[in-house]
């Protein structure tokens, strides 16, 4: 808890063991983390708990993370999501934030301020207070 209120809860969702320790040290001081390796396993903790915020890699093996963000669709409409990618040409993800699927894009290598600068602007697309932004 921060000043008596609780942390809000972030799953962060990639194959990389070493991108899921770099988020969870980035973030845990503002979120409560939760992390896993596979679309699957987000689509269940996510009908079993309440998160506000998912954080997931493109390009993972079975499930990419835009194939994730259509199989939630429109549950969760307070979600803010944002997609990691290492890919610089994504016109997919251009269609996913115009649809609000996706509110906020961080482009890989990604760095601490501007992770949390991609949540702090995804909460902002999803509230309506900004547009799309695109890469972060």
């Amino acid at each position: 808890m921060v000043g008596g209120a609780p942390r809000p809860r972030i799953l962060v969702v990639d194959d990389e063991p070493d991108m899921l320790d770099f988020i969870e040290r980035v973030t845990r001081r503002r979120f409560e983390v939760t992390r896993c390796t596979n679309g699957e396993d987000a689509l269940t903790l996510l009908a079993e708990q309440e998160f506000d915020v998912l954080v997931t890699d493109h390009k993972m093996p079975r499930m990419t993370g835009l194939e994730l963000l259509e199989r939630l669709g429109d549950r969760h409409p307070r979600l803010v999501r944002v997609l990691l990618s290492g890919y610089t040409d994504v016109p997919d993800v251009e269609r996913a934030g115009a649809t609000g699927r996706v509110h906020h894009y961080v482009l890989k290598p990604v760095d601490s301020r501007g992770l949390l600068a991609g949540i702090d602007q995804a909460y902002r697309v999803r509230d309506g207070l900004a547009p799309f932004a695109g890469q972060g």
